[in-house]
């Protein structure tokens, strides 16, 4: 392979950089002697793509590096026996270099408004330059065969993260190794998609810099700590602090990070979000997103079958609900409403009276469709922290569009109990709270028109639904509390051996919700345990006449 990429180039690289500075030392430049290397000096220049006499500077830049030792401004007019005075009209060949990324260098500051001295500090070649010319081969080569893969390049710039931490390079510096290494790994297709979504070459950082903290460790970046490492101003980590904490980064609005906000700004954390995750990693990001939890994920495989009682027209409802989302009939619907360019997914709101089925009836929807549930509950996206309630529902649909690439079958996404965000809209100048549940209902309301999948709500509101939502649901099934027929059947599907006479009489006499009557069926099972005895209908008359609530003024409470 070496033999391969020495025929790249018809001359010895070494050998030129070493006459060029044999030469120049100690010759003022004079012109009688840089003739001398004139044909030397054309072959390092087209090597490097810079004049001549940036040529120079580079071959002695090049031999005092390979010596180990430092090089800087009065090193090189050391070298060449060139007073100060004399120097200056060469500095901009100096300053050419280092913005083709062929050499690096520390810059010092005069003062505080960052006014650079004329005297560079420290300069070394980039190590693919020095690759290329230990290889004798174009510096283009030297770039492929030093592509990095993701996870180095993360590593590579948390390096030099670590550099300017220890105050060896500058900020300005540590931003230029940056840029070299994105320059040098253009097959990094993450690269190309930040600077095409507006992210800063700051923000480009930190967000490498939190990937390598992921994979490394698998932990959270502290938001100070980390904004300390790459800035040696204060006033601009303050700053960049300020926009992160205070929900203007771009880094968020771009849905690539969450903060994970707390009491002191040095305890404020920040992690990548799936959608940062899948763009750095591609194929590599399932093995660092979060798996989901039972609580959160519900296998259809894992739901027990329940018989559930409605009467015959709301059945009807149901039937047809469920039948569309049987996988033959549900792809087929979405191809037949993509070809009249409308949309596909499936949006169904599930309201009513407490206990009436409605949660339960999606667990059956799912096990007899064979698909997932991913369980959202609304008061668990909640925060006392500004913004981050939005952050938090965005994610929930970064994880659902995530397990519908995932899942053959399109999984369900479940929003229980969503009255706080399904009820009408509230005056925005009200509370805060009012502006977060006002921002959640907007985000789910424009995911709503987006979801190509299945998303469901259930709701005890009846009247109080808000007329945005209810023309975005294309189903609304109202569950109401069961008729006589349907409680004497739930009666009987819970407590076997009750014949049709105690059935009908407890139906009758009490109207109750199939989660009471469920309520009553579990404390007869838990007397017959304790006292060995069954219950017997006076047991559970008494079972009843207990279930609900008694309030100040003497009435039952509930429905």
């Amino acid at each position: 392979m070496e033999n391969e990429k020495t025929s790249h180039l018809t001359f010895n690289l070494q050998e030129i950089i070493q006459k060029i500075s044999t030469e120049l030392f100690e010759s003022e430049l004079n012109p009688e002697i840089t003739d001398k290397i004139k044909i030397e000096s054309q072959q390092l220049a087209q090597f490097l793509d810079v004049t001549e006499q940036q040529a120079w500077f580079f071959a002695i830049i090049y031999v005092q590096q390979s010596m180990f030792f430092t090089c800087d401004l009065s090193e090189i007019m050391s070298e060449l026996a060139i007073k100060t005075s004399k120097f200056a009209k060469y500095r901009q060949d100096i300053i050419t270099l280092i913005d083709k990324r062929i050499i690096k260098s520390d810059s010092e500051r005069v003062s505080k408004k960052k006014v650079q001295r004329a005297n560079f500090k420290f300069m070394r070649i980039y190590d693919n330059v020095m690759e290329a010319v230990y290889h004798n081969i174009p510096i283009s080569e030297a770039n492929k065969a030093e592509q990095l893969d993701i996870y180095e390049f993360c590593n590579a710039i948390s390096d030099f993260i670590e550099e300017r931490n220890q105050k060896n390079i500058s900020t300005d510096h540590l931003f230029g190794e940056v840029s070299a290494l994105e320059m040098y790994n253009p097959h990094i297709e993450a690269i190309d998609k930040l600077i095409e979504m507006n992210i800063s070459m700051f923000d480009r950082t930190l967000l490498y810099e939190i990937c390598d903290d992921m994979v490394r460790g698998g932990g959270e970046t502290g938001v100070e700590t980390t904004l300390k490492d790459i800035y040696d101003s204060t006033k601009q980590k303050y700053t960049k602090i300020r926009e992160i904490t205070e929900s203007t980064s771009r880094l968020l609005e771009t849905n690539l990070i969450v903060v994970n906000s707390s009491n002191f700004v040095s305890d404020v954390t920040i992690t990548l979000t799936t959608t940062a995750i899948e763009l750095l990693l591609g194929q590599d990001a399932e093995m660092f997103i979060k798996k989901h939890t039972l609580k959160d994920v519900i296998s259809a495989d894992s739901i027990a079958t329940k018989q559930l009682y409605f009467d015959e027209k709301f059945q009807k409802q149901i039937d047809f609900f469920q039948t569309s989302l049987k996988n033959e009939k549900f792809t087929a619907m979405q191809t037949r409403l993509q070809e009249v360019a409308m949309p596909k997914g499936v949006a169904a709101v599930f309201y009513g009276a407490p206990g009436t089925g409605k949660t339960e009836s999606v667990y059956q929807i799912a096990k007899a469709t064979g698909r997932d549930v991913l369980y959202v509950d609304i008061s668990q996206t909640k925060s006392m922290w500004f913004g981050d309630s939005e952050k938090r529902i965005k994610a929930v649909f970064s994880d659902y569009t995530r397990l519908c690439k995932k899942n053959i079958i399109k999984p369900i996404l479940l929003f229980n109990e969503a009255d706080a965000v399904l009820g009408k809209r509230k005056d925005n100048n009200a509370s805060n709270v009012a502006q977060t549940e006002n921002a959640i209902q907007n985000i789910i309301l424009e995911q709503i028109e987006k979801n190509e999948g299945i998303i469901i709500a259930t709701t005890n509101l009846v009247d109080n639904l808000d007329s945005a939502f209810e023309r975005r649901f294309l189903f609304k099934l109202k569950f109401e509390m069961p008729s006589v027929e349907a409680k004497k059947q739930i009666w009987k599907s819970k407590l076997n051996w009750l014949d049709d006479t105690q059935a009908s009489e407890l139906s009758a006499r009490f109207h109750f919700s199939g989660g009471e009557i469920d309520n009553i069926a579990r404390k007869a099972i838990i007397n017959e345990v304790i006292t060995g005895n069954r219950a017997t209908i006076t047991d559970l008359v008494e079972y009843c006449e207990t279930e609900r609530l008694i309030g100040k003024n003497g009435k039952k409470l509930g429905f």
